[in-house]
């Protein structure tokens, strides 16, 4: 299992309606009348901007011949033949994905570096708190650091 991250996510969105924002305080001018924007692509804190994000990437992924789970709207997955697949989880800006060939790997890696600014985290370590540990016998998935971090808040570290 690899992980991805793009970054700044939503500013890769495009509005598909018009969006006026405020001149931000401190840059105007002195003696220049007040001014409002057109804002040209999604912005933070903008309630629109995560269903443009997400529009932006599940077009991405149809172009690429991905199929979206019909039961886990962020579960694209794709195949080649019969013996190929590809898995990709989204979350907001992080992938997570896994398959049965490495040539698919590259390829996704290649192609997502080329449309999106990506970091690639390589092999999955950590997950939304669940700590990932993969090794030839399999992959374990674990979330003592955040069972820890519990009876820690609680007073409880030193409790049978």
């Amino acid at each position: 299992m690899y992980q991805m991250d793009v970054k700044s996510v939503f500013l890769h969105g495009e509005l598909d309606e018009d969006m006026c924002v405020e001149q931000p305080f401190g840059y105007k001018k002195k003696g220049e009348e007040y001014k409002v924007f057109k804002s040209k692509k999604a912005l933070y804190g903008l309630k629109q901007t995560p269903r443009v994000w997400f529009s932006r990437i599940e077009s991405y992924y149809f172009r690429e011949g991905f199929v979206r789970c019909p039961s886990e709207h962020t579960l694209f997955v794709k195949t080649q033949g019969e013996e190929k697949i590809l898995v990709v989880s989204l979350y907001v800006d992080d992938f997570v994905f896994s398959g049965s060939d490495d040539e698919m790997f590259a390829e996704f890696k290649t192609s997502m570096k080329q449309e999106f600014d990506m970091t690639d985290l390589s092999k999955i370590k950590f997950f939304l708190g669940v700590e990932v540990m993969q090794n030839d016998e399999g992959i374990c998935v674990s979330q003592k650091k955040y069972a820890l971090e519990i009876l820690e808040r609680f007073g409880l570290e030193n409790a049978n």
